[in-house]
């Protein structure tokens, strides 16, 4: 099997509002969408925003019942500056910023913030590029 992600999946309690969020605020493009499913294009992969009920026809999986969660998601820019001007325009709508940016115990920099149910996205420069740390 070849090591590659061409999609992502979020199990959503309110699609709607997901998807005022990535369109919106993030500003990402919807390739495709219905009132149940939102998918984004980013880049060579996916995002799919996915209604509770359909996420569990389809997958087979019962949405975990817990708000908590396991899992982040990142997306790599060009300089520590291009972090900093994000995470500062993400405060500045009313992102709910996790984490202002600071140097990485790996030696990148890097910022956290949640979208409105909570899905963690790491925003982060990477130094080494094509290293996945």
């Amino acid at each position: 099997m070849e090591p590659q992600i061409n999609a992502i999946t979020i199990c959503a309690q309110d699609v709607q509002a997901l998807k005022r969020f990535y369109s919106q605020i993030l500003e990402w493009r919807i390739l495709a969408q219905n009132e149940k499913v939102i998918i984004f294009r980013l880049n060579n992969t996916v995002l799919t925003i996915c209604a509770a009920d359909v996420y569990a026809e389809y997958s087979g999986m019962k949405p975990a019942d817990s708000t908590e969660k396991h899992f982040y998601l990142t997306v790599n820019l060009e300089s520590p500056k291009r972090v900093d001007q994000t995470l500062q325009k993400l405060a500045a709508l009313s992102v709910d910023i996790i984490r202002m940016p600071k140097k990485a115990f790996w030696g990148g920099y890097s910022g956290f913030f949640a979208d409105p149910e909570g899905n963690r996205w790491e925003v982060c420069y990477n130094p080494v590029p094509n290293t996945i740390i």
